[in-house]
């Protein structure tokens, strides 16, 4: 791993923690810190970027569901925990554990919400793709690195606009066009 995205990651895991521990728990708050996830993934494209972010996105939907269902989350919040150690220790393969267990805590919290965390999962992972391919990588890749189908993602980056292209007047596109042939 390199530093420079251990560092970004230990940062982003104190701030999930000290948000998650919160009283006033800053959901929006958590999905920005995986917004800002993303932008690491975009340049270095690596799988822990991305799956922490996919991670603490499906986390700022989860918890609030847990707080309102009065369902305990205790064991995320310390496997959290544990994922920040072993990463602060650069012992990677305990700290990659830990996240995939992770994503297992949060399906087996209560079977109720084993259907909508999945859904959650699905959603977070989707719209983590549609950010990276905003960054400008391919749709191939994103979908690789996700674990996507390139139609799931095609489907919903389609759906948001981002490159919509805004149409410009004839005069304008002619000027334009004649000026990148000077």
């Amino acid at each position: 791993m390199r530093d420079v995205i251990k560092e970004d990651l230990i940062s982003v895991l104190g701030q999930a923690l000290e948000m998650i521990k919160s009283k006033e728990l800053p959901v929006q708050d958590l999905k920005e810190l995986s917004n800002h996830v993303i932008h690491d993934a975009s340049i270095f494209q690596d799988d822990d970027s991305v799956s922490i972010a996919v991670l603490i996105y499906a986390l700022s939907n989860v918890i609030p569901y847990c707080e309102e269902q009065r369902i305990k989350y205790g064991v995320l919040v310390s496997s959290l925990q544990k994922a920040y150690t072993a990463i602060t220790a650069n012992d990677y393969a305990k700290y990659r554990a830990t996240i995939k267990q992770m994503f297992n805590q949060i399906k087996k919290i209560d079977e109720k919400l084993k259907i909508y965390v999945q859904e959650v999962l699905d959603r977070a992972r989707i719209k983590k793709g549609s950010k990276l391919h905003a960054h400008g990588i391919s749709i191939a890749r994103t979908a690789e690195i996700l674990g996507l189908t390139q139609w799931e993602l095609q489907n919903y980056i389609g759906k948001q606009g981002y490159f919509d292209i805004k149409e410009m007047p004839v005069r304008q596109r002619l000027k334009t066009a004649r000026e990148a042939f000077k």
